[in-house]
């Protein structure tokens, strides 16, 4: 199985300048962005050996069934297909509606591969009431909204286990009085903007000491006014057109309810959402996709903890300086990842992934009873028992 991943692997590397063209035409990714997840796709995909120890002498379900999103498509398909298939099941996947030129590409991509089935024909309502029909798909991994969870969770009587990736709100990013304001402006700036704001992970809300908002925003609007918006297929564009009308509601929905001054962007022209940044007085809990910051600064420091962990979506949290022990621990029993004082551009695919509260959960049958959990887990070893 192993050389098989790696051969998908291979072939996808092959098919990388068409992938990323498909990218930019399904969905608006820019190429340098697209370039980008590729490269980490055929990297998961040849590197699996390294899970092997996550899945010894566990057992195979038989079938993974999934709906991939719409962002970071082929990472999604990696990261589901290469955990599926190491631990000895196989897998039957179907893309978002928004990206069949990707869609397509993989099906000839995986033509001559066994154990991987791509769902070509059903749209993905049909497609997930075809899994449930068929009796050797038991593990079932859906992303979405809140309806789309409630609605899986109705369904697990037809699987063994699903596992549901739910929406992220407002990932936060918490500067704590002694973090390096240059190192964590600049990171957020990075990654709030990162494909134009259409990863789960892209951070939405940051919390900044009242007494240094001035010198991180400057440093922060310098880099945020260094983000090239543009022709997807222009190496040069950071992020290209926000495609996906779903997003561009959220973005318009959620914006109006943030209070406070405008700072850049704000705007929605078509498809085109210019960086936007909003130095807010308050900022609700809510779901949030697209180019989109919010800056609060704070006077209290457990005021600002307090308010960080104030969410029902449990995703992710970055935090700039050091934690105390009470603080680290309020973060962790809220959010299922959290980074301390990183510098990173992609978040590492490999190892746990995923939130608690309404960002995420498991849902397993065992012995007749239902067990619900939440929080970080290890694909691999979720799809075997």
């Amino acid at each position: 199985m192993i050389e098989l991943l790696k051969d998908l692997g291979k072939e996808i590397l092959k098919r990388k300048d068409e992938l990323t063209r498909a990218f930019a035409e399904d969905i608006g990714v820019s190429v340098k962005i697209g370039n980008a997840e590729i490269d980490m796709t055929v990297d998961y995909l040849c590197t699996m050996e390294e899970e092997l120890p996550w899945v010894e002498k566990r057992k195979p379900y038989g079938t993974v069934g999934a709906i991939l999103p719409y962002d970071a498509p082929t990472i999604m398909f990696a990261r589901l297909v290469g955990s599926a298939l190491i631990g000895g099941n196989r897998s039957v996947v179907s893309f978002s509606s928004l990206t069949p030129t990707v869609k397509n590409l993989m099906m000839e991509i995986t033509k001559d591969i066994p154990y991987i089935e791509i769902n070509g024909k059903l749209d993905n309502r049909t497609f997930g009431e075809y899994c449930c029909k068929r009796e050797d798909v038991r593990v079932f991994f859906v992303s979405g909204g809140d309806a789309v969870g409630k609605l899986f969770e109705e369904r697990i009587t037809f699987f063994d286990k699903i596992i549901f990736a739910g929406p992220s709100g407002m990932p936060p990013c918490l500067v704590l009085p002694d973090g390096d304001i240059k190192r964590a402006a600049e990171f957020t700036a990075r990654r709030a903007f990162l494909n134009g704001g259409q990863y789960c992970t892209t951070i939405k809300r940051v919390y900044v000491p009242e007494k240094k908002l001035e010198e991180f925003l400057d440093l922060l609007l310098a880099k945020v006014d260094s983000i090239r918006v543009g022709d997807p297929l222009d190496p040069e564009t950071d992020y290209g057109p926000i495609k996906a009308k779903r997003t561009r509601i959220i973005f318009e929905r959620a914006i109006g309810k943030v209070e406070g001054e405008m700072l850049r962007g704000g705007t929605i022209d078509g498809e085109w959402i210019p960086p936007t940044v909003v130095l807010a007085r308050n900022i609700p809990d809510m779901e949030m996709f697209g180019p989109f910051l919010a800056v609060k600064p704070y006077k209290n420091r457990e005021d600002a903890v307090k308010e960080v962990c104030y969410t029902r979506f449990g995703h992710i949290a970055y935090i700039f300086g050091h934690a105390t022990q009470s603080e680290r621990k309020r973060l962790e029993e809220t959010f299922g990842m959290i980074h301390f004082n990183p510098n990173f551009t992609f978040l590492p695919l490999r190892g746990p992934y995923g939130g608690k509260k309404d960002a995420g959960w498991v849902l397993e049958r065992k012995k007749n009873k239902l067990i619900k959990r939440d929080g970080a887990i290890i694909y691999s070893r979720e799809m075997t028992q």
